[in-house]
């Protein structure tokens, strides 16, 4: 073989090598912004429902909702309302809350998934940081994904590395999160200045949709489309809990319609689940979709995030989307457009989406 051939033999089979995922070198990136924040977990046990911030509220057969279950406490499912705190001491002022809920998912060790928001609401920082992922708690630190956020975060995206703090039998745990964020939209110096900026960017793509959500209450079994699932000791699954439904798991497949008309020609279905996360006051946090097969849109949209109820209006991130909607992520605004009792609700989703593949 000539000379020059080898050289351009060799030099190909480099740039194969060096460009295999196995034999790369892992880049190295830095994070836009970085925050580490403490959250604490108080478990309700039957005895400390004063202080207790999260509860059992689903569990597997013969199992109960005020001790964790055995088998590595495989099945249940808390929801919780935690303070979050600058350092590890359960008593300093808290900055905001981590609200949502968590699940133990495996029966040979301790292993959970979590879905939650940190809500913020101080001079530094506001808004909502959404993060989903499985929890490996035997490791000393374990990694999740930050799939979005609002405010002061909006539409950012990191990681999140958690580790336990303390541990204090079944009854109280203090996470330490450490968030490095990697994709942050917007450098923010103040509320105000977020919010001009916000407005001023405009959308790929926006699109308006209600749905239409009936709870099951024991007498309406065939035109609910919602049930309740998951509650806390001291409610059931027909009639939504006291303290502000705190607890109540809900899981549903609600129409989607282009106007307010319940009766209207549904467009596509809202299936997922929301929960109650808060003592105090009406909350919820949700994880659902929107799922179309209509001439005008075929896919799916996926929302998760935080939803303090008694705002008027309200963001959750949009985190994805399949077909149509494929990749796509933004930012979605809820109204509550229409409220009957415990039974019926309406919800304006205003969808604005700024990456559209």
């Amino acid at each position: 073989m000539a000379p020059r051939s080898c050289i351009l033999l060799f030099f190909f089979m480099f740039l194969a090598v060096s460009s295999s995922p196995a034999m790369a070198k892992k880049r190295q990136y830095k994070p836009c912004k970085q925050l580490v924040l403490y959250f604490h977990d108080v478990i309700y046990n039957g005895k400390n429902k004063d202080n207790a911030t999260a509860a059992i509220v689903a569990a597997p057969q013969d199992a109960n909702l005020t001790i964790l279950a055995g088998d590595f406490h495989f099945g249940n499912i808390a929801v919780f309302d935690d303070p979050i705190t600058l350092d590890n001491n359960f008593h300093s002022p808290p900055v905001g809350r981590a609200q949502g809920m968590y699940l133990y998912d495996t029966k040979n060790t301790y292993t959970s998934w979590l879905g939650f928001s940190f809500a913020l609401n101080t001079t530094d920082y506001q808004g909502t940081i959404n993060f989903i992922g499985a929890d490996p708690l035997m490791n000393k630190t374990r990694d999740i994904s930050i799939v979005g956020g609002t405010g002061d975060f909006f539409m950012h995206r990191g990681v999140a590395t958690l580790m336990t703090d303390s541990f204090e039998g079944e009854v109280y745990f203090r996470l330490r999160v450490d968030i490095k964020f990697y994709e942050c939209w917007l450098a923010i110096l103040s509320h105000a200045s977020w919010t001009r900026k916000i407005r001023a960017r405009k959308p790929c793509k926006s699109l308006v949709f209600y749905f239409h959500d009936i709870v099951y209450n024991g007498k309406n079994s065939h035109n609910a489309t919602a049930a309740i699932v998951g509650a806390p000791a001291w409610g059931n699954r027909t009639i939504l809990a006291g303290r502000n439904h705190f607890g109540d798991l809900v899981v549903f497949d609600d129409p989607i319609t282009l106007d307010n008309n319940l009766h209207s020609t549904p467009v596509g279905r809202a299936q997922g689940f929301y929960f109650y996360d808060k003592k105090e006051i009406f909350t919820a946090w949700l994880g659902f979709s929107f799922v179309f097969n209509s001439t005008e849109h075929k896919g799916s949209i996926n929302f998760a995030g935080a939803d303090p109820l008694m705002n008027k209006t309200r963001e959750i991130s949009v985190i994805g989307g399949t077909g149509d909607f494929f990749m796509a992520r933004g930012i979605a605004t809820l109204m509550t457009d229409s409220f009957e009792g415990e039974v019926y609700f309406r919800l304006r989703t205003d969808i604005k989406l700024y990456e559209c593949w």
